[in-house]
């Protein structure tokens, strides 16, 4: 397991987080799920098909997987959430979290059949399937965190993936989509309601130096104050190199330092990039005019040409120096043009 990995999953296991990540996706930041609500899970996602118990167990392990009650108005909803943790971009997630959540239905089917067989309550078609008529399941939502400051270039939906554009075989594949929490397009960060909000506005702002530049005298206080394991994350996954100062004499907790240092290398590599970006437009624009001057040029070249030919009379040579370029060429040569 990666650095990257142990931070994220160490930083998203605590409740407090793991609630306004779900809150500000699923309920545009409505305080519906409580951290106290939450109840750890086994991360492991297992299935043995059923009636193949000689066959290989299939075994998944998830980053994070919490149970949670759910109170809305048309009563209590119990789900089982996930969270998965990206730092680069995995242009397979759609079907990896597919199968995760898969997996999780199968584990609950499993474990409904197991109850009945125990319980010897089941009769004819159910008693075939292993399942009630009245049975349910427990809804499963995978989240996946994008732990950078760029942008997500890989496919957000199963439809996506596939090599086929035809409506009319998509109408009958059933689609994934991918839950994808990207902090670059985040536009309202107070939908938060712990340091989530400040550590992934820090990350939309480190793409843009002169977005970074903007946020930072107001935001400065708050990014000051992000906890160690807030910090680790962004060097961890930025490579920002900030540190934590501890001033127990002005009685100051977490204070982040390096933010004017991190402030400067965006800045700086914004620039970069810019001057690239402005050399690469330069050069293409140079080139566009050169092929524009190179065709009127020689546009020019064969207007005279066919008029020497025309005057001489040579009607004939006129139609293939139009599609003869060693001709054109030799007649260039031959009347100076």
């Amino acid at each position: 397991m990666g650095k990257q990995n142990i931070v994220t999953k160490h930083y998203m296991q605590d409740n407090a987080r793991f609630a306004d990540i779900c809150n500000y996706y699923l309920f545009d930041g409505q305080q519906v799920i409580k951290p106290e609500n939450l109840a750890e899970k086994d991360v492991t996602e297992l299935a043995l098909p059923k009636g193949l118990e000689s066959a290989e167990t299939v075994e998944k392990i998830r980053d994070i997987l919490k149970g949670c009650c759910v109170k809305t108005a048309d009563g209590v909803t119990y789900l089982i959430i996930g969270i998965e943790n990206q730092n680069d971009t995995h242009y397979a997630m759609v079907v990896r979290n597919m199968l995760y959540d898969a997996l999780n239905y199968s584990s609950q089917v499993e474990k409904i059949a197991k109850q009945h067989r125990k319980d010897k309550d089941l009769r004819k078609a159910e008693f075939l399937s292993g399942f009630a008529k009245d049975d349910k399941l427990v809804p499963v939502i995978t989240l996946t965190i994008y732990w950078n400051a760029g942008s997500w270039d890989g496919a957000r939906s199963l439809h996506e993936m596939l090599d086929v554009s035809d409506e009319v075989i998509l109408k009958y594949v059933s689609d994934y989509k991918l839950n994808l929490i990207i902090p670059n397009e985040i536009e309202d960060f107070d939908k938060f309601k712990t340091e989530m909000g400040p550590l992934l506005e820090f990350i939309n702002s480190a793409a843009n130096g002169k977005k970074f530049s903007n946020a930072f005298e107001t935001k400065r206080t708050r990014w000051e104050n992000l906890s160690s394991e807030a910090i680790d994350l962004l060097n961890i996954c930025l490579d920002a190199k900030l540190e934590i100062e501890r001033d127990l004499e002005k009685g100051v907790g977490n204070v982040c330092k390096g933010l004017e240092e991190f402030w400067e290398m965006v800045r700086e590599d914004a620039e970069k990039r810019g001057l690239e970006e402005g050399r690469a437009a330069g050069l293409k624009k140079g080139r566009e005019e050169g092929r524009e001057e190179g065709r009127e040029e020689g546009e020019e070249r064969l207007g005279s040409l066919i008029s020497i030919l025309c005057k001489n009379r040579q009607f004939d040579e006129v139609q293939k120096v139009a599609s003869d370029a060693e001709l054109r060429k030799k007649y260039y040569l031959q009347y100076n043009l």
